[in-house]
């Protein structure tokens, strides 16, 4: 037997070790180990914290940042072209509810695509017959924010100008 103090050879059966006076106990004498308590591990915890951030992110993303979409853009552009198409054919040029209804309709194009241009340009004529000036002129600000160039935007913004103080 050996002494689990100083390591040194001592009979078997004793209490005390004789060269550094620790006391031995036997197996039996040992109290017994307590039960450690289970540690949750932490992966367990953060995995599912962090699949939750990553599908939030994701959604918060594709709301807050939608993905351009030309098609859907033409079909609501198309929508309201022929709204006016409709308007001109039946003498409602300044049936304002059918007016609001074209706004909406190139809005929702310019949102589907803000390189839409031509949804822009039809934007500004709804605000022209509506006598929203302020907005037509916003409107033909943002064409030719993206082509300072664009004819059409650039007689608009001369006519605006000239109408306007």
């Amino acid at each position: 037997m050996f002494c689990p103090n100083c390591g040194k050879q001592i009979p078997n059966g004793s209490k005390f070790c004789p060269y550094c006076g620790a006391k031995i106990t036997t197996i039996e004498e040992q109290k017994p180990l307590k039960k450690k308590k289970r540690k949750i591990s932490l992966s367990i915890i953060l995995i599912p914290i962090i699949a939750a951030v990553v599908v939030s992110s994701v959604l918060i993303y594709f709301n807050f940042f939608p993905r351009v979409n030309p098609e859907k853009s033409t079909n609501y552009e198309n929508k309201g072209l022929t709204t006016l198409s409709e308007m001109a054919n039946q003498n409602q040029l300044f049936d304002e509810k059918k007016i609001q209804e074209a706004q909406d309709y190139f809005k929702n194009a310019v949102k589907s695509d803000p390189d839409n241009i031509s949804a822009k340009k039809n934007l500004v004529y709804t605000y022209l017959i509506s006598d929203n000036l302020t907005e037509a002129k916003k409107e033909v600000d943002n064409i030719l924010s993206k082509d300072s160039n664009d004819a059409f935007a650039l007689k608009m913004k001369e006519l605006l100008s000239e109408e306007t103080p």
